[in-house]
């Protein structure tokens, strides 16, 4: 529900609200783009051509690679992992991007007299335009290199392909046979002590089975745990039940009272007793039907008084016969004591033996997890040494027959199966240039949007305003497309220019007037334009209903808005307009402006001109030149009927100040009597504070908000005023507001 009453449904964004965003702001989305368009078509006609030139190696399974697959086939389940698919490419890849290869063919091009920091350069340079790519489906090296002279390019490119085959063949081949024999042999070594350590420390520590020992200790010392456990429970048990039973056992009698007997005298007393209560209740009895002195009274009162005395020396005369004996709960208690005791002892010698034995296995089972931990050190040695020995030996047979291989054919197991050439189209067209420049225009493009949105606070459709004030819009009708604001402000320019050069330019034989810059008459005002009545069947159905379920027989409406040109002045007279159509008696304006800008000075016959068009047939004049109006209300306003109208225009008088509290109450009460509908026109809130006193008078408050105008915080603040107050807001008339969207687009909506 909203303050006025209306209820709301859940508002949610449509296609029309980002479309009205984005042809809100399409100047600024085309200047965007525009100008990176514009820098693009520069980089295009600014960068230099670059050239690039291609060449293609195709990597075979021979040679050094055979000893890294199975027997049973390229591929097959014995192959090293890493030269299935694509493994031999990568190893040719990383000895094409070696720096020394970069640095020999840089070598090459500079002559041996360059300097250090000219071949650095140089290298640096080379590998920035070079590019070594792997094909994925295939054993396939692919290499390109960009130059801004074609033949360089293919030229660089077959100088580093003669130097990658001269390199690759010192690599597989030179001392490598040797090398791996070297390591083999001192790896074996480090496996024989290893071997011989690890006999050694088995017989030291007698670790035959250590595994073995290690659970047979385990299991000894849970069940010492366990044991030792289950003997404190007991102490524990024994300990609490022996305390308690001490704690008892101090307070019991050795010998106790068997029995005391005193039958005789007490059943004495007794009758004694119950005489007495007959007594009392004899004497009650006649103190409430004779006087205290009456010889009754005193009577029972002296028998009350002697049987007293006797029950007294009965009592101090009563003899008991009592006989002691010896306590039978006296002697079990101790002989418990003394079993609890025994127990106890017999425990805490059984803790001190069984904490000894846990300590002990302890001891033991820690010795052997050390042990333990020093043999698999030992053995992973080991493991590891024989790993390498086992490599090193197949990594010396494959050596001697790859060194066999390619002493008896000196064929290459890679091939070039594209050479370069020099290339005939730039690898930079300007066609992409102006691409690039377009997909990141329309990204910037985007992006200026987005930041414009987020940082507007004024209002562009009913449903942004609805959403913003929680509030439904009554009244927003649509005004005339007027040009962008750049547009606007361009013209605006053009004019003060043309208006410059006139004032500044040589007078002629019969000149005009100087005209100045100032001078120059701005465009005409807009005229208010008339609101068809269907716009406003809305406002008046929400104020119609704004006092329903009240004994009020008028409506008191409150039109408030922010600024003088919000356009609410627009929205008022046609709002008067339909009121009066649907009113049976005059309808009242209180302007509490004291301004003459809208109705004028009134004519000598008293009566007001209302702006626009004319409204009732003069039948209706003489209905409406005499104003309903009271004595007190007259004190505060001066009442002004309406030229051809059913209109009556209350204006507060010169220093006069609209009455307060029940003085206003009052007042509004004589003037519902004679006026269907009362239309408070007051200051804007960034003027005066009138318009939120006022709020509390008013049936229904309007709020306006101006299209593209009223920010979100100066309309959420008014309405807070205005709900502070105790005023009751029904909805928002929006003017201003403009279409964005174009008909040939908004007719798919």
């Amino acid at each position: 529900m909203t303050a006025g009453g209306t209820s709301l449904a859940p508002l949610r964004f449509s296609m029309r609200d980002f479309l009205n965003t984005a042809f809100y702001y399409r100047w600024t989305a085309v200047a965007a783009l525009a100008a990176t368009l514009v820098i693009g078509c520069l980089l295009a006609l600014l960068v230099p051509p670059s050239y690039r030139a291609e060449a293609r190696l195709l990597t075979l399974y021979a040679g050094y690679y055979n000893m890294q697959i199975d027997a049973t086939g390229i591929g097959g389940a014995g192959g090293l992992p890493g030269f299935e698919t694509g493994g031999i490419a990568n190893v040719e890849s990383q000895i094409l991007a070696s720096p020394e290869l970069h640095r020999a063919v840089v070598q090459e091009e500079l002559g041996p007299d360059a300097g250090e920091e000219a071949l650095d350069r140089a290298v640096r340079r080379l590998e920035n335009r070079l590019s070594i790519e792997k094909v994925e489906t295939a054993n396939v090296i692919q290499l390109s290199y960009r130059d801004s002279d074609p033949v360089k390019a293919s030229k660089t490119l077959e100088r580093l392909i003669d130097h990658y085959f001269r390199q690759r063949a010192g690599v597989f081949t030179e001392g490598r046979v040797g090398f791996l024999v070297q390591q083999r042999d001192r790896v074996r070594g480090q496996l024989d002590k290893a071997n011989a350590q690890l006999i050694a420390f088995q017989r030291s520590r007698d670790a035959v089975d250590v595994e073995a020992q290690i659970a047979s200790a385990v299991a000894l010392n849970s069940l010492l745990k366990q044991r030792g456990m289950e003997n404190d429970a007991s102490l524990a048990q024994d300990k609490s039940t022996l305390e308690k039973l001490k704690t008892e056992a101090a307070t019991v009698p050795a010998t106790i009272e068997l029995y005391e007997d005193n039958t005789e005298a007490a059943r004495a007393i007794g009758t004694m007793q119950l005489t007495l209560l007959q007594l009392q209740a004899r004497r009650a009895d006649l103190a409430a039907r004779y006087m205290a002195e009456s010889p009754f009274v005193t009577q029972v009162d002296d028998q009350i008084a002697d049987l007293e005395k006797e029950i007294e020396k009965q009592k101090s005369s009563v003899v008991n016969a009592v006989r002691r004996g010896r306590n039978s709960y006296y002697d079990t208690v101790q002989d418990r004591i003394t079993r609890l005791s025994a127990d106890v002892a017999g425990q805490q010698e059984r803790k001190q033996t069984l904490d000894d034995q846990i300590k002990e296995a302890g001891d033991h089972f820690q010795s052997l997890i050390t042990t333990a931990n020093q043999l698999r050190r030992l053995e992973i040695d080991r493991d590891l040494l024989a790993d390498s020995f086992r490599g090193f030996s197949r990594e010396v047979e494959q050596a001697r027959i790859q060194q066999n291989q390619a002493d008896t054919s000196s064929s290459s197991n890679v091939r070039i199966i594209q050479a370069p050439a020099p290339p005939t189209q730039r690898s930079n067209p300007p066609i992409l240039f102006l691409a690039a420049a377009l997909v990141v225009g329309i990204m910037i493009a985007a992006i200026s949007m987005l930041v414009r949105t987020s940082l507007r606070e004024t209002f562009l459709s009913p449903e942004e305003a609805e959403r913003s004030l929680a509030l439904p819009v009554l009244f927003a009708p649509l005004h005339s497309a007027e040009p962008p604001q750049m547009v606007r402000e361009l013209k605006q320019t053009l004019r003060q220019i043309r208006a410059l050069r006139l004032f500044l330019s040589p007078p002629e034989p019969a000149p005009p007037e100087p005209v100045s810059p100032e001078s120059v008459p701005s465009e005409p005002a807009p005229q208010p334009r008339r609101m068809p009545r269907a716009e406003l069947g809305r406002m008046v159905a929400a104020i119609n209903t704004s006092a329903s379920g009240t004994d009020k027989s008028s409506r008191v409406v409150l039109l408030l808005s922010s600024r003088d040109d919000d356009g609410l002045d627009t929205v008022a007279l046609a709002l008067i307009e339909e009121l009066e159509r649907r009113s049976t008696r005059p309808v009242l304006i209180l302007d509490l402006t004291q301004k003459d800008d809208l109705y004028g000075q009134p004519g000598e016959d008293g009566l007001l001109a209302w702006p626009g068009e004319t409204g009732l047939a003069p039948s209706w004049r003489a209905a409406a030149v005499a104003p309903a109006s009271s004595a007190e209300a007259e004190t505060t306003f001066d009442f002004h009927p309406v030229e051809n109208h059913y209109i009556v225009v209350g204006r507060l008088k010169s220093g006069a100040r609209l009455p307060r509290g029940r003085q206003s109450a009052y007042l509004f009460d004589l003037l519902r009597r004679e006026h269907d509908y009362i239309v408070l026109r007051v200051p804007p809130v960034g003027r005066s504070f009138d318009g939120i006193e006022a709020a509390i008078l008013a049936d229904a408050t309007v709020l306006g908000v101006r299209a593209e105008a009223t920010r979100k915080p100066v309309a959420l603040q008014m309405k807070a005023q205005v709900i502070d107050t105790g005023g009751r807001i029904v909805g928002v008339a929006m003017t201003g507001r403009r279409s964005y969207i174009p008909a040939y687009v908004y007719r798919f909506l």
